[in-house]
């Protein structure tokens, strides 16, 4: 007994340093910081220098949001993205330096670096870069019930996909930094009011592409697989062009 406990233990820390070093994937890293009272103006004018300074090239882009809805909403969330796994091998010291000390005099940082892996299987959209508004979906699932979350989210993008050609849809899964088992969905538009017309429903749609009832079949396998207390919560956030 004391063997297989010892080897479950070891392959799952394997697979979970695998996860984080897969040379084959693509990764992203978040932060998320508040200004200080009264400093909003400072603080956004010290990020953008920071960010044309630092975060123009390929490989260390970083996009920044802020929230609009819920709890966080005034929140910074900043997302460096096009990461490799050699990327996290890379001497960021002199950008780290200067962000201490010309752009954290204006603001809080709100917990740690999280990275998260690119689920290219789940992607919707070509555009190179993304939209004005996201609107940020996580679900958090049970143990063992990723897969049923995994389906409902690959097939809601194709029917997207098929009704509005013009959809974009990023989702990520964490590799260090937080509850690993978790989804993020970005969904993104440029414009409220523009929403294309369809000649039929989602339901009709999404029936049509994968089967008889399917959409309902998926709808309650997705629900039951997320925890009860919070299993997906929904934000809308604006891009800060920096």
């Amino acid at each position: 007994m004391k063997f297989k406990i010892l080897l479950f233990t070891v392959l799952l820390s394997t697979t979970l340093t695998f996860s984080q070093r897969n040379p084959n994937a693509t990764y992203m890293t978040s932060f998320a910081y508040k200004a200080k009272d009264g400093m909003v103006e400072k603080f956004e004018k010290a990020a953008e220098k920071k960010t044309k300074m630092f975060n123009k090239e390929e490989g260390s882009i970083i996009y920044t949001y802020q929230v609009l809805t819920g709890n966080n909403a005034g929140v910074y969330e900043r997302y460096l993205v096009g990461q490799s796994s050699s990327s996290y091998d890379l001497d960021r010291s002199e950008e780290l330096e200067y962000w201490s000390e010309n752009v954290m005099p204006y603001a809080e940082a709100l917990g740690g670096q999280m990275r998260w892996q690119w689920e290219e299987w789940a992607t919707v959209g070509d555009q190179p870069e993304p939209p004005k508004y996201i609107n940020k979906t996580v679900f958090r699932f049970k143990p063992d019930m990723e897969a049923h979350v995994a389906r409902y989210i690959y097939r809601w993008g194709k029917v997207w996909e098929k009704r509005n050609p013009d959809a974009f849809r990023r989702v990520f899964s964490p590799v260090s930094g937080g509850d690993l088992n978790v989804f993020v969905s970005f969904s993104g538009f440029d414009e409220y009011g523009n929403v294309p017309e369809n000649d039929t429903s989602w339901e009709e749609d999404y029936n049509e592409m994968f089967g008889w009832e399917q959409l309902a079949q998926d709808r309650k396998m997705m629900q039951k697989s997320l925890r009860e207390w919070n299993g997906a919560t929904r934000t809308t956030l604006e891009r800060i062009y920096f």
